[in-house]
């Protein structure tokens, strides 16, 4: 499905990732792990089309899209970060940035999203999760906690069926308990829709379950022989 043959991303003298061959494959669940700077979030952001590799290519369905924006990358690629604030409005409601996700893949207004909010949402995702999001609806998306925070922007995130949601360490700012029910939300989310899924962690033991390969970055060099 996505496929990177020899990506190198450079800044200066400093190699950011070195030689990098792999592919992410549907219903891939894909954990990536190294230390600080090692390059993990970089090789996300090549994904995501955030950064143009210095040379290489990134291929989808042996497409070449290394220099599709990251905007036109958003119809089948999807991320969130680890700041519970970026990928949502907090003084909007989480109904209002639930329905608001639903325009990445239309070219309606706010108002008609908001009209046509898509109440499957909330029986098919938010009720099941057997944690009262769906009381929430009306409550600006800032006064929840991280966890829920955070739940809610994943699912803005899929709105739109893409081929691939990058997560770039989702439980980095929560506590023990959000980041264990953070961890099985994803689990079962992605494991429903057969979304490949990538997730940046330092928390290996925690999300080892998630996971059919496993990635190591070191100083810019990726070890795929944990798949």
């Amino acid at each position: 499905m996505i496929n990177l043959e020899n990506v190198n991303v450079e800044f200066g003298e400093f190699k950011a990732l070195h030689n990098i061959n792999c592919s992410i494959n549907a219903k891939d669940f894909i954990l990536i792990l190294g230390h600080n700077g090692a390059g993990k979030s970089t090789l996300l952001d090549v994904i995501s089309g955030r950064l143009t590799p210095s040379s290489g290519k990134i291929l989808r369905n042996n497409e070449d899209i290394s220099l599709l924006s990251e905007a036109k990358r958003a119809r089948f690629i999807s991320r969130v970060f680890q700041n519970t604030n970026m990928g949502s409005v907090a003084t909007m409601t989480v109904a209002e940035n639930l329905a608001m996700a639903t325009l990445k893949c239309k070219t309606a207004g706010f108002n008609f999203a908001i009209k046509n909010f898509p109440q499957q949402i909330v029986e098919e995702t938010l009720k099941p999760l057997g944690l009262r999001l769906e009381e929430l609806l009306n409550t600006p998306i800032g006064k929840l906690s991280g966890g829920q925070r955070q739940i809610i922007t994943i699912i803005m995130a899929t709105l739109c069926e893409p081929d691939i949601l990058l997560l770039d360490e989702p439980t980095a700012a929560l506590d023990p308990v959000s980041t264990e029910n953070l961890l099985q939300f994803v689990h079962n989310f992605t494991k429903n829709r057969n979304m490949a899924t990538m997730m940046i962690t330092h928390a290996e033991q925690q999300a080892k379950f998630l996971a059919n390969r496993t990635w190591v970055l070191q100083k810019g060099l990726l070890n795929t022989g944990l798949s």
